[in-house]
């Protein structure tokens, strides 16, 4: 049972090609997603009323997230969630950038996480872009775990893929982590750890081709974890 996810735009192209770009690194079964976008006459607007046939439409009974891109797309989200009638707290318009939040959201959706845990993904989304260009944020990335003790497994591997650990690549590492009954933390240099189920604290490490990635992992997978991801990464993520 996944967290279903709104997407509440002015035009229906944009809200089409943000979730098509969301969708190309789901590497497991999508969540469900439903668009609210655009007016029945095909000119630029919202509507509440879509926008609650959407929430119902995804509705699995784990949650709805709503994604929406600005000014009076917000007024018709708040109206449409009144109109759903779903239990309160159910249902969270998320304050996140609309494309790299949703794209957070949709992978961190694949797996069963809870609604808090897609919201704490998607709002985090822009910490990559900020980080990079030295800039800060209100907002906080995804808790990043305590450096990891003498008694973990671990191991390292090269990233030699050309584009490093960008967008797919990152969101097939967290698909095949998250088969395992593990805790994985992953560095990059001093950077990390980061949990290697979370793609925003991925993107935090900023690790480029040529970089070398250290994985540690607790539980009672751990070895086969690592031994997997470090393969994954030294095969190139299937790119080569």
């Amino acid at each position: 049972m996944a967290v279903g996810i709104v997407v509440v735009s002015h035009s229906r192209a944009l809200a089409d090609a943000a979730v098509d770009l969301a969708m190309q690194m789901v590497h497991e079964d999508p969540p469900p997603v439903a668009v609210a976008a655009g007016m029945p006459d095909g000119g630029l607007g919202t509507d509440a009323a879509a926008v609650a046939a959407a929430i119902t439409e995804v509705d699995r009974g784990a949650g709805v997230a709503v994604l929406v891109d600005m000014g009076s797309a917000l007024m018709s989200a708040e109206m449409g969630v009144e109109f759903a009638g779903l239990a309160e707290g159910t249902v969270r318009i998320l304050a996140a950038p609309f494309v790299e939040g949703l794209t957070a959201a949709v992978v961190r959706a694949v797996g069963g996480a809870t609604l808090a845990e897609v919201a704490e993904e998607a709002e985090a989304a822009l910490s990559p872009k900020l980080a990079a260009l030295g800039m800060t944020t209100g907002g906080d990335a995804p808790a990043e775990p305590p450096p990891s003790g003498d008694g973990d497994v671990s191991g390292e591997a090269v990233l030699v893929n050309e584009t490093g650990l960008h967008a797919r690549p990152a969101a097939l590492f967290v698909a095949e982590a998250r088969r395992f009954d593990a805790d994985i933390q992953l560095r990059n240099g001093d950077a990390g750890p980061v949990k290697a189920t979370s793609s925003i604290g991925l993107a935090t490490l900023n690790a480029r081709k040529g970089d070398t990635l250290r994985l540690t992992a607790t539980g009672p997978q751990a070895r086969e974890a690592v031994d997997t991801l470090v393969a994954l990464i030294s095969a190139g993520f299937g790119e080569l």
